[in-house]
């Protein structure tokens, strides 16, 4: 029996890139296919909150993170260390748009608009991304952002690509590439010590998908920062 697979997203991360293609399709040639100067209007609002969204989302979960690590040095550490200032928790600003709930529900309706068109073909469901994907293996995951944060701490901003675990792999002043830990979420802190605590530097980060306890698969492309003392 043929199963009945669905097209709109499930993951947060793919969340993005989804209605990023949407959206600008909608603009393209969604009044060829039935839809309103309103509604391209408000796929493209709908972009952009889903963006602000999931990046929030991102940027609490490594604040979070780092919070407990600095939580954690506070009542477990070093009595000896420097007292260094907790970090700040992510603010989200919105833009002068209205924004309205139901994004999920309203993009299927989209989707239906478009294909009960006369003109409507598989091609151009594949264009919108609102027909099923036939599965595949795991793709190379990437690091979409590099964040830096207070006292030398990275936020990574992560793609899995498919992979439940990926490996985070670090270099600095163009050094040997080090792994510094691994991932099973979209977002990974790189909590290692700097050099010198007072002098910005350059980290290089690069992951890779795991299997069991075997890395496999094509690396990632490179993504530097600049650390924040």
């Amino acid at each position: 029996m043929a199963i009945n697979r669905d097209w709109y997203p499930t993951r947060l991360a793919e969340l993005p890139p989804f209605h990023s293609t949407f959206a600008a399709q909608c603009t393209a040639t969604g009044t060829d296919h039935g839809l309103t100067a309103g509604d391209i209007e408000r796929a493209n609002v709908d972009n952009i909150l889903v963006t602000l969204m999931v990046d929030y989302d991102d940027a609490l979960r490594g604040y979070v993170e780092a919070w407990t690590q600095w939580r954690n040095d506070m009542l477990f550490g070093d009595p000896d260390s420097p007292f260094t200032p907790p970090p700040s928790p992510p603010v989200l600003s919105l833009p002068d748009e209205v924004f309205e709930p139901g994004i999920r529900p309203r993009t299927r309706g989209f989707a239906n608009t478009i294909k009960a068109d006369a003109d409507y073909t598989q091609a151009v469901g594949e264009d919108y991304g609102i027909v099923p994907v036939e599965p595949s293996g795991p793709n190379t995951p990437a690091i979409l952002k590099a964040t830096s944060m207070i006292d030398h701490d990275v936020a990574l901003k992560l793609y899995k690509g498919g992979y439940s675990v990926i490996a985070v792999d670090m270099r600095r002043g163009g050094g040997n590439w080090t792994q510094i830990g691994i991932s099973q979420t979209a977002v990974f802190v790189d909590l290692v010590d700097p050099v010198d605590p007072g002098t910005p530097e350059v980290r290089e980060y690069r992951v890779q998908g795991m299997q069991g306890n075997n890395r496999v698969g094509d690396v990632s492309a490179i993504v530097s920062v600049v650390t924040t003392p």
